[in-house]
């Protein structure tokens, strides 16, 4: 690879990143849009990219993590130059001292919480900056766009082309140190921990830094990892964050937080397990979340409507109408899932299932499936039925409720006269005032 990279003295600056990569851990390559170096170490609290970015107008080198916390906080430590000394002996900027005179001559501190900010730049950091001819370090207020809402991004900077290995790996260790300290909660998942219903709630997902081919963040195999341990604690209290999970899109947690109320006897996700009948289109080690569904439902002693769901997807679904007792709302809203998927086969079958159940929350989309551009398939066919039915069955006359009736709806009995009984002598209605006798 060598003299692939567009920076200066590429050879020099190939061999020390690469030396570097080995130290470290980590995998190097050249970032394929600019032919820059890049090194990406998976550290056991996070993704520690380090990476050369610029070109003929000046070079950057950053080594840069993405972690997420909930602090306000915000730090910034620059090279003092003569104008940030000025402004600090006038008293114009603030300045944060650590009382580490090797550190605090040479770098401009600037940052909010002040005792969170000597809090995390306390040892090894200190040792590890003063240890750089030159660095720049800070917080952004914010994540990248590219990051979901949670994230912000940690950068250590050096203003060119970084060719000494010893500085390129002393510029990711300062990373590492930082990075448990700012995120508490990125470390190993591990039995017992008194945090595991936090680490199940993190921010998830993966974010790719498509420019260098690189990820940044993986958040999902801690919380798969959380929610296993919390199927194996016992403790009911896990059962309410677990459901909270169930609809996340990483099909792995899913499935792991299925698994975990299994092992809990959760009942009372039996409805939130219906559901997810109707989640089949990701695998994981060749199992849907549906399929993990229906096993923890069989646990649960709700066999019966398991195999009932599965025969209507095979085409029987009358079995369906008397298993789906008080969850059949659940039992349509995994049908209509089917509906919008891709299996073909399936999403027929769904169709005519929800015509036997007429489901009339089901129509719009039945309506939508009928259409099929015009065409007629095999869906658009059952859906055109489902939907024949159903409103055949909405059409049906209904019994008037038996409610009592408002005795002012009643018959009343005329008003009698003088003249029709002179001598009052007939009964009355209870509304009018009796006859006073005349004399």
């Amino acid at each position: 690879m060598s003299g692939s990279l567009l920076v200066p003295d590429a050879e020099a600056v190939e061999r020390a990143w690469r030396e570097a990569a080995a130290e470290l851990g980590g995998r190097y390559g050249v970032n394929p849009n600019w032919n820059k170096p890049v090194i990406q170490v998976d550290g056991d609290h996070g993704i520690v990219i380090l990476e050369v970015l610029g070109g003929d107008t000046g070079y950057l080198t950053r080594a840069r993590v993405a972690f997420q916390t909930r602090e306000r906080i915000h730090l910034s430590v620059t090279g003092e130059g003569f104008l940030a000394s000025l402004g600090k002996s006038l008293g114009f900027v603030q300045d944060i001292e650590l009382g580490r005179p090797d550190f605090d001559d040479r770098f401009l501190t600037r940052g909010f919480p002040v005792a969170r900010v000597k809090e995390l730049l306390a040892p090894p950091v200190v040792d590890l900056m003063v240890a750089q001819p030159f660095l720049e370090l800070r917080l952004t207020p914010r994540g990248p766009p590219l990051y979901p809402a949670g994230l912000k991004e940690l950068e250590v900077r050096r203003g060119f082309v970084v060719r000494d290995t010893l500085q390129l790996v002393g510029m990711v260790r300062i990373a590492e140190a930082l990075l448990p300290r700012l995120d508490p909660l990125s470390g190993p998942v591990q039995a017992g921990d008194a945090n595991l219903v936090e680490r199940l709630s993190g921010v998830g997902g993966t974010v790719h830094d498509h420019w260098a081919r690189v990820m940044v963040w993986d958040g999902d195999p801690p919380r798969r990892e959380a929610a296993r341990l919390l199927g194996e604690s016992g403790d009911p209290a896990a059962v309410e964050p677990l459901m909270d999970v169930l609809d996340d899109a990483d099909a792995g947690l899913v499935i792991a937080a299925v698994r975990a109320l299994e092992r809990l006897g959760a009942r009372e996700a039996v409805p939130r397990l219906v559901c997810l009948l109707g989640r089949r289109e990701e695998t994981v080690d060749g199992r849907t979340p549906a399929d993990h569904a229906a096993d923890a439902l069989a646990t649960l002693d709700h066999d019966a409507l398991a195999e009932a769901f599965a025969a209507a997807l095979q085409g029987e679904a009358s079995p369906l109408q008397t298993a789906v007792g008080p969850w059949r709302d659940e039992v349509v809203a995994a049908l209509m899932r089917v509906l919008a998927s891709f299996d073909l086969e399936a999403r027929v079958e769904a169709a005519r299932a929800l015509g036997v159940l007429g489901a009339r929350e089901a129509l719009p989309l039945l309506r939508e499936k009928s259409r099929a551009m015009g065409l007629r398939t095999k869906l658009s066919e059952a859906a055109r039925e489902a939907v024949q039915a159903i409103e055949a069955r909405a059409s049906l006359p209904r019994p008037v409720a038996a409610a009592p009736e408002a005795l002012d709806t009643l018959p009343r009995p005329a008003e009698a006269s003088d003249q029709d009984d002179p001598g009052g002598t007939l009964p009355r209605s209870t509304g009018s005032p009796p006859h006073a006798p005349q004399g």
